[in-house]
């Protein structure tokens, strides 16, 4: 895939039991987060900061979705401890992963069948007309852009009919 590509349909239940889908929200940038799991020490901290700024990016015209391979019945529970607003969708067998080209889409860290897990974490921003903004693709767990610095890229995007 490439920026400007049509980013592929997402359609996922939420660890809330909500359907999403990602051409539900044309007309809005979509921040697509593929994150590792709540086992993770660094993708729980992950989840919290980008909650604490979940607020801002829907007050720019933008949705932000949390994307995690499988564990459904841990990830309702720490949405529901952690009170967690942005979605956290559960890519039961992985083909969202695949068709976005996520790296290590079956991985097994936690040795169960029912919970693989993304080896590494992708970012992807989806323009308002459904097409591929921008993205990072990781081969490892650092690297990803912030909450703060996609903030600034869609500042920039409100002033050009919001595609970046």
């Amino acid at each position: 895939m490439q920026n400007g590509d049509p980013a592929p349909e997402v359609d996922l239940v939420d660890a809330r039991g909500n359907r999403w889908r990602l051409s539900s929200h044309r007309g809005k940038m979509v921040i697509l987060h593929f994150c590792r799991g709540e086992y993770c020490p660094t993708t729980r901290g992950e989840f919290s900061h980008w909650d604490c700024f979940s607020h801002l990016f829907s007050k720019n015209n933008c949705e932000v979705a949390l994307i995690v391979r499988g564990g459904r019945q841990e990830h309702a529970k720490f949405v529901e401890d952690f009170r967690i607003r942005p979605p956290l969708l559960i890519d039961e067998d992985g083909a969202v992963g695949e068709a976005y080209g996520i790296y290590g889409v079956h991985d097994t860290d936690m040795g169960r069948n029912d919970y693989k897990n993304y080896t590494a974490p992708a970012v992807y921003l989806i323009d308002a007309e459904g097409n591929i903004s921008c993205f990072w693709l990781l081969s490892g767990p650092r690297g990803r852009p912030s909450p703060e610095c996609l903030l600034g890229i869609l500042a920039y995007a409100r002033h050009n009919a919001w595609k970046y």
